[in-house]
């Protein structure tokens, strides 16, 4: 079987990035070819792909998704590290076990009611697992593939996979922006009504999820204490400040 070989257009060079067919990512697929022998080629994501994820798919995303996907998880990660029955997930495919339902993975995700909570899971079986994400987290980007997906598509999956809550984060245009929904008692959607401060509540974490000052990074608030949750470096950065005060 040969090496991974990309198909581009001729002066792939001179195309606009709109224009790039690989612009969502790529996955490798085996093709024959007139000659009888194979080659692995890799071939370009769609919108539809992006939906239900593969092993070994490779997502494009910028710098800003990379870095806010990050520091969300690393903050709930933290929240929820001494609860030995609450999983934080990142990029986990979901399986719902649902004929036709196709299974994305959220860029976040908190799962309540796990069992063995370290074991290492290459995707997220509900049926098997016996419980499913009460939150997820799509951080949505400038593609307007991934705004379509995260916006309309995914929030229809969710909500038929009975999530709970679902929370999607815009990227700066000029300001980042939440938009949540919860699910009603029928098991529809209903949008999430932020409050006086556009912090939005999130009822299964008891959480608030907001927006910095300057309109560029999301925040998250303790509910109860009204304390801000802090990234693993403000932290750090926190604990060298008062070393310094000593």
């Amino acid at each position: 079987m040969g090496e991974p070989a990309r198909r581009a257009p001729a002066d792939y060079e001179d195309l606009d990035e709109l224009d790039d067919p690989f612009r969502l990512g790529w996955r490798l697929r085996s093709v024959h070819l007139p000659d009888g022998t194979s080659e692995v080629r890799e071939v370009p994501l769609t919108a539809e792909d992006l939906l239900d994820p593969q092993l070994g798919d490779h997502v494009v995303q910028n710098s800003w998704h990379v870095s806010t996907v990050f520091a969300l998880f690393d903050i709930l990660s933290s929240r929820y590290e001494a609860s030995p029955d609450v999983l934080v997930s990142c990029d986990l495919k979901m399986i719902w076990g649902i004929r036709g339902l196709p299974g994305p993975a959220p860029d976040v995700a908190v799962i309540p009611g796990v069992r063995d909570k370290a074991r290492t899971r290459p995707s997220f079986r509900v049926r098997k697992e016996g419980t499913r994400p009460a939150l997820a987290i799509e951080v949505s980007s400038d593609e307007p593939e991934h705004q379509d997906n995260d916006h309309e598509k995914k929030l229809r999956i969710y909500e038929r996979a009975k999530v709970p809550e679902y929370l999607i984060l815009d990227l700066p245009s000029p300001v980042c922006r939440w938009t949540g929904y919860r699910l009603d008692k029928s098991g529809r959607y209903q949008p999430i009504v932020p409050d006086a401060e556009g912090r939005i509540l999130s009822r299964t974490t008891g959480l608030q999820f907001a927006i910095s000052p300057d309109g560029q990074a999301p925040q998250i608030f303790d509910a109860a204490t009204g304390e801000r949750l802090l990234t693993s470096s403000e932290i750090r950065a926190e604990l060298n400040r008062l070393k310094k005060l000593l």
